[in-house]
């Protein structure tokens, strides 16, 4: 799955990160939550590129539970948590888990991406 998946509630965070990825050539697959995001992964079998999570969400799942389930099934994918909470959780001091604070810049982005991601 050649795309970057970014899960965010807010709808303005989610078009912003959304059009900043897009901007840069990169294939986006949104989700507004967690729950819809994990179904999303249960479905697939191949990997996505890169997975941008908020911690704060509504649902069943957080993304703290979205980081860990993602984890488990996709141990080589790098995962960034886009949040302006930190927790101080296990699964989230495991490797490939990076942190975006928010607020964040198009740069801080940017950066970030293209350290875990090659640019298309």
């Amino acid at each position: 799955m050649d795309s970057i998946v970014v899960v965010e509630d807010e709808p303005q965070i989610l078009e912003l990160l959304t059009d900043i990825l897009e901007m840069y050539g990169y294939r986006v697959l949104p989700f507004p939550n967690a729950d819809l995001a994990w179904q999303h992964f249960q479905d697939r079998r191949e990997a996505p590129q890169l997975l941008i999570t908020d911690l704060n969400m509504p649902g069943e799942i957080d993304g703290v539970g979205l980081v860990e389930r993602v984890h488990r099934k996709f141990p080589a994918v790098p995962i960034v948590v886009a949040s302006g909470y930190h927790i101080d959780s296990d699964s989230l001091h495991i490797d490939r888990v990076f942190w975006l604070t928010k607020p964040f810049t198009v740069d801080q982005v940017s950066d970030t991406c293209q350290m875990l991601v090659p640019q298309p």
